[in-house]
């Protein structure tokens, strides 16, 4: 595409065909995106303005067809800069010169990106581990913070089931040692069925 040559639908499509017959990125002008996008306002304007049912019918058809290629460049585009980026990454010197300012971006981002994974992949692979999965605390230091502050209990005689002030079931069988809410033990130290251990 011509440095100077304006954009219409006819200089799209030849760019879009030169772009799926190359192999690296074709020479556009340097505010092709910029202009594309005037160029896809100004349809869309039309379309909005125009009144004849025929003639709306052609600009809104020119729009989606005007939208569908200039996507179809840019991806074509995306994906050689991607390739370009992958190359740099694995030691080669791609053809850059027709990269445009802010193409240079997304592949200097990508080769960024390629960079510090393969660090991350290959050369601290434990460091890595270790970061996301921070080792449990030991029981002791959990028993630290969270003391269990019931009382402990010695079961003197088998209990019938029943159910708890904690809305738990329980079932206390002859020298269960176990540990109850201070609620619950009280009543039963009183009927001699528990003795307090702790």
């Amino acid at each position: 595409m011509d440095e100077h040559e304006e954009i219409s639908y006819k200089t799209l499509r030849r760019l879009q065909q030169g772009e799926q017959t190359s192999s690296v990125l074709t020479k556009i002008n340097v505010n092709f995106y910029q202009d594309l996008f005037s160029y896809v306002k100004t349809i869309e304007q039309s379309v909005e303005n125009e009144k004849n049912p025929l003639k709306l019918k052609l600009f809104t058809d020119e729009a989606q067809n005007t939208k569908k290629i200039a996507n179809s460049i840019y991806e074509l585009r995306e994906k050689k800069i991607v390739q370009a980026a992958l190359a740099t990454a694995r030691g080669a010197a791609p053809d850059l010169k027709n990269l445009l300012d802010i193409e240079k971006k997304l592949y200097s981002a990508l080769v960024e990106q390629i960079a510090v994974s393969r660090k991350e992949i290959f050369e601290e692979p434990t460091d890595r581990h270790s970061k996301k999965q921070p080792a449990s605390p030991p029981v002791v230091d959990q028993l630290k913070r969270d003391p269990n502050t019931n009382p402990i209990v010695r079961v003197l005689e088998d209990t019938p089931e029943f159910i708890g002030t904690d809305e738990k079931t329980y079932s206390l069988r002859k020298e269960d040692v176990l540990s109850l809410p201070s609620e619950m033990t009280e009543p039963l130290l009183k009927k001699g069925v528990v003795k307090q251990v702790k």
